[in-house]
């Protein structure tokens, strides 16, 4: 068996809220006008949204026994990932995260369950060689797994995969713990502005930029409406994203992510990479949670045709950006 991605990470469900007035205090209540119980974190929202732009995802990780275990596995599977390396722990408990989401952003709260104990030696590298790609998501809230992140990518490089890291975001506000050791060994760093702020430990996205150069093949920065900044060695460009009204962001920057590598793996040149990414993580705004306004290849295309003007400009960002790469 040969796969295009495989993926190595953390698993839980969300509960999305919306139309809250305002995040609630001590004390107070707030009423949602809607909700949905979804598919949640990141590395499970990546692998099914590359699984419906028709790439061949497999998943390893570490799920409890339970009913939120099942509702993660059916999901995954119904959307097309293959699940054998999904390890199962009899009495552990799957994860859930509770996101509270407004138009423009959004506030969560997480019980991480049996996906902190998910470690290094419970990875089948065997496995992970079959694919042509690895990605991880969510690096800061895999406590066990974290020691054995920079030998993973490693080892992946080493059998010749291309790789791609999500930090997402450190519930600690401590931002280490390895990242740049893992950083050697990855091809796409993708976090967003405030993550790639805190891994700089700088408080201004161009010095952040300035500060991770070089450490990843590339560094791609999602920085939501307003598009990305995209730093290789040599320059770095600023790409606009497509203007659209959101619904939930959750699951935006994974949905980006997406798109993103999957054209990649295409052989894309970059700016196509990233008008597929603004146009995946754009598209999944459009409905609750991650995964449920995610686009198939069809519905992508129509939508970059109807876009064709923006598309030009994500192109001339790139051809007017300086420097090769």
């Amino acid at each position: 068996m040969t796969m295009d991605i495989v993926v190595v990470g953390e698993l839980n469900v969300d509960l999305v809220l919306t139309g809250l007035p305002s995040i609630p205090g001590y004390r107070e209540l707030r009423l949602a006008r809607d909700m949905r119980f979804t598919l949640g974190s990141s590395s499970a929202i990546f692998a099914c949204n590359a699984a419906r732009l028709g790439a061949s995802v497999g998943f390893v990780g570490k799920a409890g026994d339970d009913e939120f275990g099942d509702f993660m596995l059916r999901g995954l599977k119904q959307a097309g990932v293959e699940t054998s390396r999904i390890i199962r722990h009899a009495g552990g408990r799957t994860g859930i995260c509770v996101v509270m989401s407004f138009p423009e952003d959004y506030a969560m709260v997480s019980f991480p369950g049996i996906r902190e104990t998910f470690r290094l030696e419970e990875v089948d590298l065997d496995y992970v060689k079959t694919a042509r790609h690895l990605h991880m998501s969510s690096f800061y809230i895999q406590p066990a797994l974290r020691p054995g992140i920079p030998q993973l990518f490693r080892w992946a490089k080493q059998a010749g995969l291309s790789t791609s890291l999500d930090p997402d975001n450190d519930p600690t506000g401590g931002w280490n713990g390895g990242m740049r050791d893992a950083l050697a060994s990855v091809d796409l760093f993708l976090p967003n502005e405030q993550e790639l702020m805190g891994v700089a430990g700088k408080n201004d996205p161009n010095a952040a930029v300035e500060e991770m150069r070089g450490l990843a093949g590339a560094t791609v920065v999602k920085r939501g409406a307003a598009g990305v900044l995209v730093a290789t060695r040599s320059r770095t460009i600023a790409a606009p994203g497509f203007a659209i009204k959101p619904l939930d962001t959750t699951g935006a920057g994974d949905s980006f992510n997406a798109g993103f590598i999957v054209r990649f793996l295409q052989g894309a040149t970059l700016d196509d990479c990233v008008a597929w990414g603004n146009a995946c993580g754009a598209l999944s705004t459009q409905a609750l949670g991650g995964t449920a306004g995610f686009p198939d290849c069809g519905e992508l295309q129509r939508f970059l045709t109807e876009r064709a003007a923006e598309c030009e400009r994500i192109r001339d960002a790139f051809m007017n950006g300086g420097g090769g790469e």
